[in-house]
């Protein structure tokens, strides 16, 4: 399936990278020596480039709480100049609405808005645990990236993308505070267009539209202390056209929590035992994406890194 989530998609791919990474040897990493021409970075810059001053794992933005709020804002939901969605509509709890109204709803925002944000997101597989927290921001030439994957066994896998290039940290291959940078199409290759895609929160909401079977408004609920509309939708992945949909089941199951202001802010679904919760915030605002220092980065043997 082309776009069968958001999250699913950056998961597979940094766990591809993750093998590559661990098949390249048992050599050590070196050092690169700092190079005056690389990304300078003034003394206020952040540590290895993947926190924001006050922040934890570069997924928070300063004076916020777990990356769902912003000085100055409620939950993060609301940025200054978008338009206010329906709270719901006039839909009563448990009325189904078209899937193409659903989709209006869900870009009421203004799609300006829409291009950055923050998210926590937690994935219970067969008893193991993929936790994963960041943020993006898509709406320049290139995506720009802090993600931090805390997988079973593996510990902490942070990765950064910013200005077309890709830095990677893992226990095992890199040192900690260290990473490998290579550029963006050649760690991704023929996917790299794909997967930013698939990091687009809002790129899948096509295939809703086309492949939903149904979508059920099952009423307001508390999530977290805030009031949210929960909607369920039925989705047909058959229905989705140039997709790659092998080893998917023909239905899947989202459950959307939208905001007054119809900001995506919580999802669920479970694909093949795979349950998964997504919850974004910060929409609309600044991220700000840094590379790290020069002298942290580390060329390992056998992978391309950038001149």
């Amino acid at each position: 399936m082309r776009r069968n989530t958001t999250t699913w998609g950056m998961i597979a791919a940094s766990g591809a990278l993750v093998l590559t990474l661990a098949a390249c040897g048992d050599d050590s990493p070196e050092v690169e020596e700092p190079d005056t021409n690389t990304q300078a970075q003034t003394e206020d810059d952040t540590d290895a480039g993947a926190e924001t001053e006050g922040t934890d794992a570069g997924a928070e933005t300063e004076g916020t709480d777990t990356g769902a709020e912003t000085e100055g804002t409620d939950a993060g939901t609301e940025t200054e100049g978008a338009e206010g969605g329906d709270a719901g509509g006039d839909a009563a709890a448990g009325s189904e609405i078209t899937p193409a109204d659903f989709v209006t709803q869900l870009k009421s925002p203004g799609m300006e808005n829409l291009s950055s944000f923050t998210m926590d997101m937690d994935m219970q597989m067969e008893g193991q645990a993929v936790t994963m927290v960041g943020k993006a921001d898509l709406g320049g030439d290139t995506p720009a990236m802090d993600i931090t994957m805390e997988m079973a066994g593996l510990g902490n896998v942070h990765m950064i993308m910013v200005d077309g290039q890709a830095y990677m940290s893992m226990p095992g291959v890199t040192e900690e505070g260290q990473f490998i940078q290579m550029p963006l199409e050649e760690m991704m290759g023929e996917d790299a267009d794909q997967f930013t895609n698939q990091v687009d929160m809002t790129s899948q909401w096509d295939d809703w539209e086309a492949g939903a079977q149904k979508v059920t408004f099952v009423g307001a609920e508390d999530v977290d202390g805030e009031s949210l509309n929960h909607y369920e939708l039925l989705l047909d992945t058959t229905k989705i056209e140039g997709g790659d949909t092998a080893g998917m089941p023909p239905e899947l199951t989202y459950d959307v929590w939208l905001d007054d202001q119809n900001y995506m802010r919580q999802v669920t679904f479970d694909i093949q035992g795979a349950e998964t919760v997504m919850k974004m915030a910060d929409w609309g605002l600044p991220v700000d994406v840094t590379a790290p220092d020069p002298s942290s980065i580390v060329e390992m043997p056998g992978m391309p890194t950038s001149p």
